[in-house]
């Protein structure tokens, strides 16, 4: 084989080999090609869209500033009637103005001469409102007066009550300490009939506190409850800054019950102790936190 044929056959083959990466390079961009022109053809036909949906809405808007437009004409065609009536009125006004000012001319002469008895008049009802004045003043002062008085009253009238209450109770304790002690007497006599006298022991018993009588009305709460074997105790939220002094006796009330009777121990100076008594708690009920202790000067 002559060389040349061999060297035309080579490039031929060379030729064959470089063609064909360069037809699949030129499939696959056709094929982008394609997919682009079908984008293309999308926004077109969505800008298309917009188009028609921009020209119709600018047709709407138009012709709503037409009707805008139009409305706004017939308002001022009735503003316009409105002013002219309103300049008619003020030309009325002005008629009935001028005629108000001679009027007034005239009233003022007048005034001028019933000046004098108006100052007369004047003078007199300032008179009469200065005493008015001091007639309110006096009565409101009595006002104020009876309305202390009521209070009072009615404070006294609880006091009362509460006293009341507690001489029925201590009455009942009597008649209960009366009974109990005629059933005490005849256990006693029917033990000295059948064994005879007993022989009595004579026990030093510590002195009892001394009742301190009060130089002022006290009202207190009671903030605690101690119960033990030996008593119950209560701590009221007033102390010696308040005036509670050791040996007070103050009643215990719930409203307007009596509850019982609270006889100071301890005193400090915000606070005070106490011990608790004739306290019935199936009665008229138990000593608790929250009730009122109070205490009457004298008492």
């Amino acid at each position: 084989m002559h060389i040349l044929t061999k060297v035309f056959i080579v490039l031929v083959s060379l030729l064959a080999v470089a063609i064909v990466p360069l037809a699949a390079v030129q499939s696959s961009n056709q094929a982008a090609l394609r997919q682009q022109v079908k984008d293309a053809d999308t926004k077109v036909a969505a800008a298309r869209n917009e188009l028609e949906t921009e020209r119709a809405l600018r047709s709407k808007a138009e012709s709503d500033a037409a009707l805008q437009i139009k409305d706004l004409d017939a308002e001022k065609g009735r503003l316009q009637a409105e002013l002219a009536q309103g300049m008619a009125k003020i030309r009325t006004v002005d008629g009935e103005l001028a005629q108000a000012k001679i009027r007034l001319a005239s009233l003022e002469q007048s005034l001028a001469v019933v000046t004098d008895g108006d100052r007369a008049k004047m003078e007199l009802i300032k008179t009469i409102s200065q005493e008015l004045d001091t007639q309110r003043t006096s009565l409101t002062d009595c006002e104020r007066m009876k309305i202390d008085v009521e209070q009072k009253y009615g404070k006294t009238e609880s006091d009362l009550r509460m006293a009341q209450e507690a001489l029925g109770d201590l009455r009942e304790q009597v008649a209960s300490l009366s009974s109990s002690k005629a059933k005490s007497d005849q256990v006693v006599q029917a033990y000295t009939a059948r064994f005879g006298p007993a022989e009595q022991e004579q026990q030093a018993s510590a002195p009892m506190p001394v009742a301190e009588v009060a130089d002022r009305n006290v009202s207190a709460q009671i903030v605690n409850i101690r119960r033990t074997d030996g008593g119950v105790y209560a701590e009221i939220d007033a102390g010696s800054r308040d005036g509670v002094k050791v040996g007070w006796v103050m009643t215990i009330g719930d409203g307007s019950r009596f509850i019982g009777k609270l006889q100071i121990t301890s005193v400090d100076v915000n606070k005070a102790v106490g011990t608790v008594e004739m306290e019935d708690a199936a009665g008229r009920g138990a000593v608790r936190t929250g009730q009122k202790v109070t205490i009457r000067k004298g008492q």
